[in-house]
């Protein structure tokens, strides 16, 4: 069902969020919506519709575009082109958004490594925990609240390291494998650990620890990130 030009300015907060669902017939309302007053607006709806312009590929719309489906008029190709600046922010809001990949840092080889670096579970550890969105990546990491040289079990606080997947020079994967005793008597496996260049970054560089093979996955999925964004910056 279509909806109102009415409808569409008066909630367009709420709205343009959801404009990837969008027929042909909404996008040409939302285009209308946005300029009432000017004449020959209608008929440029009707392009939209005509082209089959939806909104699963509204936001890619250029100038060129418009030339091609028949808008002549500079001045209607820019006001088009602002009525869809909005819908590109919200795209781009929604990339910035998606979360693609979480996971938490590996501390332990096996349950009995655990059993014996925590005490038996009395001295709890904080894990790292990852977030893969977008254009970056965020890295949860346990601030511990210490008695002098002693790790307390409780107070702990936490800082967020947020990466920028355009500033990441390489990814690449170090296989741990696991002491000869948990392997041998706890069944312990291989460690990945991913270290990520950033340029620029002072101190340590960062790094996940994952189990095999989640450290091979998440690793092409930081690549192909990174390369997307690379590619958004040069263009």
């Amino acid at each position: 069902m279509m909806r109102s030009p009415t409808l569409l300015t008066a909630t367009a907060g709420t709205e343009e969020t959801n404009f990837e669902t969008w027929t042909s017939d909404e996008i040409a309302t939302y285009i209308q919506s946005k300029f009432p007053e000017e004449a020959g607006m209608e008929e440029y709806g009707n392009l939209f519709r005509r082209h089959k312009i939806d909104g699963a590929i509204i936001h890619r719309i250029q100038e060129h575009d418009l030339k091609e489906m028949g808008v002549t008029a500079v001045g209607d190709r820019h006001r088009i082109l602002t009525a869809l600046d909005i819908l590109k922010e919200q795209k781009q809001q929604s990339n910035r958004e998606q979360i693609l990949w979480t996971g938490h840092e590996e501390l332990y080889w096996s349950c009995w490594n655990k059993c014996c670096t925590t005490c038996g579970g009395m001295c709890k550890e904080d894990p790292e925990h990852y977030i893969l969105r977008y254009n970056y990546l965020e890295i949860q990491r346990p601030d511990y609240n210490k008695c002098g040289a002693l790790k307390c079990c409780f107070g702990h606080s936490y800082q967020i390291d947020t990466i920028d997947l355009s500033n990441v020079k390489d990814v690449n994967v170090d296989g741990i494998p696991p002491p000869c005793m948990d392997e041998c008597c706890c069944g312990a496996t291989t460690q990945e650990h991913v270290h990520i260049l950033v340029a620029n970054k002072k101190g340590i560089q960062p790094m996940l620890r994952l189990h095999k093979p989640i450290g091979q996955e998440v690793s092409r999925k930081l690549k192909n990130q990174v390369e997307i964004m690379q590619m958004m910056e040069r263009s």
